[in-house]
């Protein structure tokens, strides 16, 4: 780390040096009659640019995340040895700097290494590894006399109360993992003004979008309130327009009642610019593709209810156990249909089907175990009848390196959780070569759907 400090000293003095000594401004607005004062000025630049870079340098902190994992997967009608394996490095670095109490600037980059083959084919063969780099945020964030807060830049925003679905979170280009306990999602091109109200406990949030935006007009833009209530409870309005993409108003409230945290999103959208399917047959003798369609003028509801409650079992101990159910009227409750839309990319994960149900246990440093920790998550996908549970356990190594192991299984017959293509879908493609659709579908995509994945990993934040 000391190192790391002295070679940023270094190439931050040089750089904010070599920027003073390389200014124009003399020869392009000097006045050459000022001998005197032109001849002091490449010093007096050169101290302020020493002073700026020991700003910077003082205020500087380093640190990130590093990450070793491997995952193993067992598909059915295969031994779990004969399954697919996949290793994986992440490195997470970040620079963190305060010259000033306005300013603070922050950069985080993301280095991974992957398997260079599709995981989910047993036997693919193996190229060499990927290496892919990325910045997972790179913000500046300044104040308007402590009033109007700004922070421009690719910035981590998340909206929205829901534990395992968040149809309120309109600025997410990407649903997050529920199994998960690192989001792994990077972050996205936005502008945030926050204008807090103290006093009363208000928020108020106007944000630009930039990502993906490839004209003037494909920027995005959302707003939303935050309001307290009861001393323990929130109240927020939100809303978003993006061209070329739907309209979006929600409402999201949390509270506590007694022991128990509730939570309830609600999302109403129209001018949805997608495709729907219907009309899809999928029998033993008879396969029928869903029919697309468009329906721009719809109104479409999303809700998401859930409780916690944390019991105390004793002094230092506690645990936690929560549910939540999704209501999504953009998904479909005919399982091939959903299915369907999967592949063609017009639905995302755990929001493609019609109906959902959650549950999750947390418990955190257990009795004496105080290096110990395990997480059950279970979802289930009420519309095409599939499921899915994660077991994670963590320990505490060596007082800084956290050791995760995990292990899922999925249930049900085919659908959304538990995602194969059906051998009879698969066979009328590899039948009707006049269908290129349904050819191209047969022959990329799995026929037998993953039943248990187990992993480990080992990490460290410093």
């Amino acid at each position: 780390m000391k190192l790391s400090i002295l070679v940023c000293l270094f190439v931050f003095g040089n750089a904010f040096v070599a920027l003073g000594q390389d200014s124009r401004d003399d020869d392009i607005f000097g006045d050459s009659s000022k001998a005197g004062e032109k001849d002091n000025k490449p010093e007096k630049d050169q101290k302020i640019a020493e002073s700026q870079a020991k700003a910077l340098v003082d205020t500087l902190q380093i640190g990130g995340r590093l990450e070793l994992r491997s995952t193993a997967s067992g598909q059915e009608h295969q031994r779990f040895q004969e399954g697919a394996f996949a290793p994986s490095k992440t490195a997470d670095i970040y620079f963190d700097t305060r010259p000033s109490d306005e300013l603070r600037v922050f950069l985080r980059t993301r280095i991974s290494e992957t398997p260079n083959y599709d995981v989910a084919v047993p036997g693919a063969s193996r190229s060499p590894t990927k290496i892919t780099q990325s910045i997972d945020e790179l913000w500046f964030k300044w104040d308007i006399a402590r009033t109007v807060f700004m922070t421009y830049g690719k910035q981590h925003l998340k909206w929205g109360s829901g534990r395992l679905w968040n149809p309120t979170d309109y600025t997410a280009r990407q649903s997050k993992d529920p199994f998960d306990l690192f989001d792994r999602r990077l972050g996205q091109e936005l502008l945030k003004i926050h204008i807090p109200n103290e006093k009363l406990g208000f928020n108020y949030y106007a944000v630009l979008q930039f990502d993906d935006a490839k004209r003037n007009d494909d920027l995005g833009l959302a707003l939303r309130a935050e309001f307290a209530f009861l001393g323990s409870g929130e109240l927020a309005v939100t809303a978003q327009t993006r061209r070329g993409e739907a309209q979006r108003l929600g409402l999201d409230v949390s509270s506590a009642l007694g022991p128990i945290d509730v939570h309830f999103e609600a999302s109403a959208s129209k001018r949805e610019n997608r495709d729907f399917y219907r009309d899809g047959v999928l029998e033993d003798e008879l396969v029928v593709l869903p029919s697309v369609y468009k329906d721009p003028d719809k109104t479409f509801k999303q809700a998401v209810g859930g409780v916690q409650y944390t019991f105390k079992y004793n002094e230092d101990d506690n645990i936690s156990f929560g549910a939540e159910y999704f209501y999504n009227e953009l998904g479909y409750e005919q399982r091939f249909e959903e299915l369907f839309s999967l592949i063609k990319a017009q639905s995302s994960s755990l929001y493609a089907g019609r109906r959902y149900a959650g549950a999750y246990i947390q418990l955190p440093n257990p009795g004496s175990w105080n290096k110990t920790s395990f997480f059950l998550t279970g979802l289930s996908n009420l519309s095409d009848e599939t499921g899915s549970a994660r077991l994670t356990g963590t320990w505490l190594v060596a007082n800084y390196a956290t050791f995760e192991a995990f292990v899922s299984q999925c249930v049900g017959d085919y659908g959304e959780l538990c995602f194969k293509i059906p051998e009879r879908l698969q066979q009328v493609g590899q039948v009707q070569d006049d269908d290129p659709v349904l050819k191209q579908i047969a022959s990329s995509l799995p026929t037998r759907k993953t039943v248990t994945t187990a992993g480990v990993g080992l990490s460290i934040n410093f």
